[in-house]
């Protein structure tokens, strides 16, 4: 079986990282313990994604 290190997206940390149940697309949500946040590795939703916000700051800017 192999483990993967999940790593909070907010803090960075990856020891304090624990599973927080499913989220409504079926993927894993995790908690973080250290920032008391919750988060997933994959969403359905593109805009939940990290980095899609400055994508879509950098393309008003730009386009303007």
């Amino acid at each position: 079986m192999a483990t993967v290190e999940v790593k909070c997206r907010f803090c960075h940390q990856t020891k304090d990282v624990k599973k927080h149940g499913i989220g409504k697309g079926g993927y894993q949500r995790y908690r973080c313990l250290c920032c008391n946040r919750t988060f997933q590795l994959d969403y359905t939703y593109r805009a939940c994604q990290a980095g899609i916000k400055e994508q879509v700051v950098d393309l008003a800017i730009t386009q303007i």
